[in-house]
């Protein structure tokens, strides 16, 4: 039975190149990576770590990152897939231990984590109103005719669409039945001013 409080994260660095591992015995495990790099049977060959190792001359080091004693083996590969994003480790192949690349990783960790990302995106548009707004602005006088061009496209592209939704009535709060893109004007009108009066 494997003994996971012997349990350590560790990288492997080739000239500015990273990657991060884990391993619950150090000395078998650096053993296996250097069998890997030369030898052309092994079905790992060809993983990006020993291609890159292999064209910087055979130059790496393998070092213990962090001892981490633990219960499982999914215990430290959510250890080892943190340590993986905080020093953007540009070597693994997929994100650690899920058999995923990045980008599914990714797609994966987003579907399941859709209300909390939700929510932090809220609190941060919360508070950076200011930034938010002063970033379009400036994205929009950096970018007028981009953003002309692209409107004159959707326009072309949706015509029947956008004519059904400027047909579309709806009911106001205050009661009166006006086509939805005439909402903004109504509320300004007198009959709609009248009635937040009375609010």
């Amino acid at each position: 039975m494997a003994d996971y409080s012997k349990a350590i994260i560790y990288t492997i660095r080739s000239k500015d190149s990273i990657y991060v591992g884990s391993t619950i015995n150090f000395i078998s495990r650096k053993n296996q990576h250097k069998a890997c790099i030369y030898n052309e049977n092994s079905p790992k060959y060809n993983h990006k770590l020993y291609k890159i190792i292999r064209e910087n001359d055979g130059e790496w080091s393998m070092r213990p990152y962090r001892a981490f004693p633990c219960n499982s083996k999914m215990e430290l590969t959510i250890e080892e897939e943190r340590i993986r994003c905080e020093l953007n480790a540009n070597l693994n192949m997929r994100s650690c231990g899920s058999g995923l690349t990045e980008k599914e990783y990714l797609i994966k960790y987003r579907e399941n984590n859709k209300e909390k990302i939700s929510e932090i995106g809220r609190q941060y548009r919360e508070e950076n109103k200011d930034k938010i707004k002063e970033n379009k602005k400036q994205y929009y006088q950096e970018n007028k005719e981009k953003i002309s061009e692209q409107l004159k496209q959707y326009r072309e592209e949706n015509k029947e669409k956008i004519s059904e939704q400027k047909k579309e009535k709806i009911t106001c709060e205050c009661g009166s039945i006006c086509r939805k893109s005439d909402l903004a004007r109504h509320k300004r009108s007198k009959k709609h001013l009248d009635w937040e009066k009375l609010k």
